[in-house]
């Protein structure tokens, strides 16, 4: 169980903040004011856009890695830690770049296909936003082998777009 308290801890450590330190640029204070790898992207390019998404992605896949049978649970922990970090409940990411690490760590094909269907949707809507939330269809798809792991997906998924409805902002 102790893993579940180490993946909220370590969601709460965000790629953002990493690039703050790394490069001078405040994400919290500039931008959109989110610490994500949407605003680095906007902030910094696509060097920035790297650092924090790939942060974000390889310390959740980290993390579950060593999850063992509390896969699930971590991984929401993660969610939650990254959207509502304890060193400042407001502050953290959308929650995209977890959910990716999740999906990688459950399935890499299925993160494989996702992406490419995700970059087909860009393309074809010219919306990264809107296109990334019908991405958050896949964990609960991914995890159709158990009603439980369905369960948590679909718990993780609202989490998310919870967030981004509440937050209102790209």
């Amino acid at each position: 169980m102790w893993i579940i308290i180490v993946g909220y801890l370590v969601g709460s450590l965000l790629g953002g903040r990493l690039y703050g330190l790394l490069s001078g640029h405040d994400l919290a204070t500039s931008g959109s004011k989110n610490t994500g790898a949407r605003n680095a992207h906007r902030i910094g390019g696509v060097k920035a856009f790297l650092i924090v998404y790939g942060f974000d992605v390889l310390k959740t896949i980290l993390v579950l890695q060593v999850s063992g049978p509390y896969f699930w649970q971590t991984a929401f922990a993660l969610t939650l830690g990254h959207i509502y970090p304890f060193w400042r409940i407001r502050a953290g990411g959308k929650g995209y770049a977890v959910f990716s690490g999740i999906i990688w760590a459950y399935d890499p094909w299925w993160f494989i296909g996702g992406l490419l269907f995700l970059l087909l949707l860009i393309k074809g809507t010219g919306n990264s936003r809107e296109t990334g939330l019908v991405m958050l269809v896949l964990l609960p798809l991914a995890a159709l082998g158990s009603v439980g792991d369905v369960i948590w997906a679909v718990f993780i998924a609202a989490v998310i777009i919870y967030h981004h409805v509440k937050e209102g902002k790209p």
